[in-house]
């Protein structure tokens, strides 16, 4: 029982995320400086941290370098497809609802390899458990480098589209200011 209300709440935990995600990626959206600083930065963290564990291994390193270029690579293109507008008395801004969807999906496309990843080794650690060779502790956390090459996608396209929106965003408050 006590699996199953974790399982309940991670799965409520997660649809959350991703209609998060995608309610940012469709239609206009108030501009919040701080709250992207602060969710920019907190990315930015994780990001690193994934960084220097994937650093142990090399093959990872290189996927999670291809995997940051992209990110970049598509939170410019994005920016520089997002429409900024005052409305209400607010700036705000229309992100691109393509790369949204992209990015949306490598995140989805992510999670469920993850999820299968985890499920399929829990199976095997239950054999061991059973044939009394015991379990690592630590198994389930690692996984792919490509996955982790995708999860640096995330980590800096977020990064990078949020800096290049504000940085954008001031041009676009100082011509509605003037005007």
């Amino acid at each position: 029982m006590h699996f199953s209300v974790q399982l309940v709440l991670i799965v409520c935990l997660v649809a959350f995320a991703v209609y998060r995600r995608v309610r940012r990626t469709v239609g206009w959206q108030t501009l919040r400086p701080k709250s992207m600083t602060v969710r920019s930065v907190i990315l930015c963290v994780l990001g690193v941290l994934f960084l220097v564990l994937g650093g142990l291994h090399p093959v990872s390193l290189v996927s999670d370098i291809i995997g940051i270029v992209l990110g970049i690579v598509l939170a410019y293109v994005g920016a520089s497809l997002t429409r900024f507008e005052q409305r209400g008395g607010k700036l705000q801004y229309l992100p691109n609802p393509w790369l949204g969807t992209i990015v949306t999906v490598l995140f989805l496309g992510r999670l469920a390899y993850r999820m299968y990843w985890m499920f399929s080794r829990s199976g095997q650690d239950a054999m061991q458990n059973v044939s009394g060779a015991g379990a690592n502790p630590f198994t389930g956390m690692g996984g792919s480098s490509w996955a982790a090459g995708l999860m640096m996608i995330m980590f800096a396209y977020y990064v990078a589209y949020a800096v290049l929106l504000l940085r954008g965003s001031s041009n676009h408050r100082s011509s509605i200011r003037i005007g």
